[in-house]
């Protein structure tokens, strides 16, 4: 493991589940093709910083955290009833890895996740990097709370960092015509003042330097 000083981090997956590939309901055209190659490397060398970690830190200094949604809704995808609750295979947890179910978009509604998180960090300046589905509805709404909430924040007042990985999440075309990558540049756009914007490229490059 690198020698480089390193804040405890969390990797935050929301709703990478089957139900999210249903083109009858979310449709065809995602506004990020290349969403699921770049959560793949990420969740894949993020589990390598954890292992580069050992047990030297205890607690882990780095953690990933799943986030499930069970919809309430009548015939929706994401129903705990349906085959597309499950998550998406390359995505499906790891034993020790933390799952989280939710029923509304926020991941921090009737959820333990802030608590999770407040103990993960400590009242440590921490770092949270957010990715997963989808962009303009779960992942909004869970940016917008978590620094809202200063979930990452030093107990002295300090800000933490809420990170949005921007191609690592994607959004669909809206029924009224408005194509997807319009529907992903607002809501990226808008949540500059919640979160720092990351490209999956330099998150990775991170890691890997303190993986070293």
């Amino acid at each position: 493991m690198s020698s480089i000083p390193q804040p405890k981090t969390v990797l935050l997956l929301i709703d990478i589940q089957e139900g999210l590939k249903h083109p009858s309901y979310w449709g065809h055209s995602p506004s990020n093709p290349s969403f699921e190659r770049n959560a793949k490397l990420l969740i894949a060398t993020y589990r390598s910083l954890i292992s580069s970690a050992g047990s030297a830190s205890l607690p882990p200094p780095h953690k990933i955290i799943h986030i499930q949604h069970a919809s309430t809704n009548f015939g929706s995808p994401l129903s705990p009833s349906s085959l597309g609750f499950l998550f998406q295979n390359w995505a499906a947890p790891r034993d020790g890895e933390l799952v989280i179910e939710k029923r509304v978009h926020s991941a921090f509604i009737g959820t333990k996740l802030e608590e999770v998180l407040r103990n993960h960090f400590g009242g440590n300046l921490g770092r949270l990097w957010i990715a997963g589905l989808a962009l303009d509805q779960s992942v909004t709404s869970t940016v917008r709370m978590a620094e809202n909430l200063g979930v990452c924040d030093g107990a002295d007042g300090r800000k933490g960092i809420v990170s949005l990985i921007e191609d690592a999440t994607c959004a669909w075309e809206k029924e009224d015509g408005v194509k997807a990558d319009i529907v992903h540049k607002v809501h990226v756009t808008s949540l500059r003042d919640f979160a720092t914007i990351d490209k999956a490229e330099e998150v990775l490059n991170l890691w890997q330097e303190w993986i070293g």
